[in-house]
């Protein structure tokens, strides 16, 4: 497809184009080439023309999309409307494409267009006025030993893809990574290594737990075994400390297993089920725990 280039502003244009005056051409465009066209090509050109707030444009002037006329198919119509206080701006674009079969070179031309105005006191239109070239063939005429020279068609060279390689697999190589480290974090299964701890055991048993009278003393029973098998005996309120030393990844949530062994110890031993820790506490606890457990 060829670009496009301006050819013609203002008076230049208004005369190229031979509008009417009360049509004022601001820009017109035709290809930027009128030779060696050949089967296929693309060939745009375009009008920006300023007229009456009177008069509109309907779509009814424009040529159809499709149209074919003398080997020349209309492959596109665009228009660009800018409405202002007393004109009115429209920038038309036509878009061909050339379909003809010819075995020499041939002068041939984009047609010319005729596209009426409705609305004012006159009768206007924006004219279009042909645009001739030549048309190039791809093969000329008459060559007897053109299938004895055929020559053969080489494969494209293949596209090194081995850079786009790496980095899909590093791309791939992160997001594995991401997504056992959000497992990892997240996930109560035992899905990983390191993911079994005390304190993981600890939280999905207290998750399982229902709403029957025991739950409570069961779950303090879960985190007591939890802190039993990582201080490596029955741990008490006075071992805080030195289970804190042993274990210095517990160390932030030092208050709360404090607060934990009173409240145990109040619904185990006192019979002060006031006091008692409930349910819900017991499993953001061991949640919190179990977090520390794994180093998050």
């Amino acid at each position: 497809m060829k670009s496009m280039i301006v050819v013609s502003l203002s008076l230049f244009a208004s005369l190229a184009f031979g509008q009417a005056t009360d049509v004022k051409i601001l820009n017109a465009i035709n290809p930027p080439t009128s030779n060696n066209i050949q089967m296929g090509d693309v060939l745009s050109r375009s009008i920006e023309v300023e007229v009456d707030a009177a008069y509109q444009l309907p779509k009814a002037s424009l040529p159809m999309k499709g149209e074919s006329r003398n080997g020349i198919e209309l492959r596109d119509v665009s228009v660009q409307t800018s409405k202002g206080s007393s004109t009115t701006i429209y920038k038309i674009t036509l878009s061909y494409q050339v379909f003809v079969s010819a075995a020499k070179p041939v002068v041939m031309q984009l047609p010319d267009e005729h596209l009426a105005l409705i609305g004012g006191a006159k009768a206007l239109s924006i004219d279009i006025p042909a645009w001739k070239f030549w048309y190039t063939p791809l093969v000329a005429e008459g060559i007897p030993n053109a299938k004895d020279n055929m020559q053969p068609q080489s494969k494209p060279a293949l596209i090194d893809l081995s850079m786009h390689d790496a980095r899909l697999w590093a791309a791939l190589t992160l997001l594995v990574i991401g997504l056992l480290g959000l497992v990892y974090v997240n996930a109560d299964k035992r899905w990983l290594p390191f993911m079994n701890g005390a304190f993981a055991q600890a939280h999905r048993n207290i998750k399982k737990l229902g709403h029957e009278q025991a739950a409570n003393k069961n779950a303090l029973m879960y985190m007591h075994q939890a802190f039993n098998k990582i201080y490596g005996a029955n741990l008490f309120a006075n071992e805080l400390e030195h289970f804190l030393s042993a274990n210095p990844k517990f160390l932030k949530m030092k208050q709360e297993i404090a607060q934990f062994f009173e409240q145990s110890n109040a619904a185990l031993f006192a019979s002060r089920a006031a006091n008692a820790i409930q349910l819900q506490e017991l499993k953001t606890l061991s949640k919190r725990l179990r977090d520390c457990e794994r180093g998050v």
